[in-house]
């Protein structure tokens, strides 16, 4: 018997901690280059906040595809092709546009500058796209009659 200091719950003892290390490097870097490809459409390059938005969010689609399949979910992708995960990942993040231009265009409705919406919508797309991701994206091959 292992004899703690602190509480750890059984949903705890689950979870996968190098992956989930992995994954918060892997969406520091996404974070980084969503973060960097904003700023230069909206503020450099003086574009929309839509714009802005929608540029960044494939920039850092393209690089949380790649660091995700290949380094973070590796164990759920190898049993899935790469079209299958592609769809999933297209599907999910989709969503996931709609949600952040949303937050990001409500913020600014009360007086909250894009720059910090930023960051309040990438703390909440952190739990939301982990989850998600191993939920969904790259759980490995569906049994069953319908294919996704």
């Amino acid at each position: 018997m292992v004899i703690r200091p602190y509480y750890q719950s059984p949903s705890f003892a689950r979870i996968d901690k190098r992956m989930l290390v992995t994954y918060m490097l892997a969406g520091a870097v996404t974070t980084l280059t969503d973060y960097a490809t904003f700023t230069l459409f909206f503020s450099v390059w003086n574009q929309g906040l839509l714009t802005a938005t929608v540029v960044a969010y494939i920039a850092g689609l393209v690089v949380s595809y790649v660091l995700n399949r290949y380094v973070v979910f590796t164990k759920g992708a190898d049993r899935q092709s790469a079209a299958s995960s592609l769809w999933r990942y297209a599907v999910f993040l989709g969503v996931n546009l709609v949600i952040t231009y949303i937050i990001l265009w409500a913020l600014e409705q009360v007086g909250i500058t894009p720059y910090i919406g930023k960051l309040v919508v990438g703390a909440f797309m952190f739990f939301w796209i982990y989850w998600g991701n191993q939920a969904f994206v790259f759980r490995g091959e569906k049994t069953g009659p319908i294919q996704l």
